[in-house]
């Protein structure tokens, strides 16, 4: 199956015109549609705004409005001007032609909930990845919609890091463990994994059977891979694996996420959340 509608939620400044360049990118690989979008969402919800009288709480929730209105609208003319930039026709419905097509979709309401509900009609997601401070991810913001879309889209999320400079990836490392996650990841980015120009697969020394097997599976799909053998020594699997990456020289991650546990509490300080806040490759995670 090939990629064919890639989500895109914008919240405007410079994280969100490197995530539009680099949908561009794979759009461009398979003549596929960008959905861009931006969520509003009311930031009246203190004790103190809901001690204040009813009409006064609709004022501020009309001048709230307007001021939303008013960022969906400057984000509308960003995306726009993308599309006359690129030569991008705007169509918000499938073109019966070949060519990459992109539209822009404004909505209020629950960010995280909106964007799951968007995410389900789309092939995958694309969003600029968490920052990080003093080497740990600052949750809240982009990391909370992050990590919803991981855990509940059921699709692959790119993550594009800052430091990025949006191109063709052409040499993709899978992180493989034998979990349910890593197998979803390797099945959903076949359509990605077949326009390389090098496929490796990093298993660890105790999995190489299974490390064997996904290379045969993806023979099967015409795809020639090697296999990597991943040992961490005294670092980390998240350290090692983003070592392994720089060290043949990939700019294309595929891992499964939240391998262990779907509670929280266990997910972070794992190696999720090692690649969360330090990879600075295209990275795609699937749960």
């Amino acid at each position: 199956m090939a990629i064919k509608s890639i989500l895109v939620p914008l919240e405007g400044g410079e994280a969100g015109y490197r995530t539009l360049e680099t949908a561009l990118v794979v759009a461009r690989r398979f003549d596929a549609h960008i959905a861009t979008v931006h969520i509003s969402e009311s930031v009246m919800k203190s004790a103190a705004f809901n001690s204040l009288s009813n009409s006064l709480q609709q004022d501020v929730r009309s001048e709230e409005k307007q001021l939303q209105t008013r960022q969906a609208e400057t984000i509308r003319k960003t995306v726009e001007d993308f599309s006359r930039k690129h030569g991008l026709a705007m169509n918000p419905e499938p073109a019966s032609q070949d060519g990459v097509t992109i539209s822009f979709e404004h909505e209020f309401g629950q960010v995280n909930d909106l964007l799951v509900h968007h995410s389900r009609y789309h092939d995958t997601v694309a969003i600029a990845r968490p920052e990080k401070a003093a080497g740990q991810l600052r949750m809240g913001g982009v990391e909370t919609v992050v990590n919803t879309l991981l855990l509940y889209s059921g699709k692959p999320v790119v993550l594009v890091p800052s430091q990025w400079r949006p191109h063709r990836a052409r040499h993709a490392m899978i992180a493989w463990n034998d979990s349910l996650e890593s197998s979803r990841a390797l099945s959903m980015t076949i359509p990605w994994l077949m326009q390389m120009d090098r496929v490796t697969v990093a298993v660890a020394r105790s999995r190489l059977d299974g490390g064997e097997r996904v290379r045969q599976q993806l023979a099967f799909h015409g795809i020639g891979a090697q296999l990597n053998t991943l040992d961490r020594g005294n670092q980390s699997v998240g350290r090692r694996l983003l070592a392994m990456a720089d060290e043949i020289e990939s700019d294309f991650l595929v891992m499964g996420g939240y391998s262990h546990s779907r509670i929280r509490h266990h997910m972070f300080g794992g190696v999720t959340d090692h690649v969360l806040a330090h990879s600075h490759i295209i990275t795609v995670m699937v749960h």
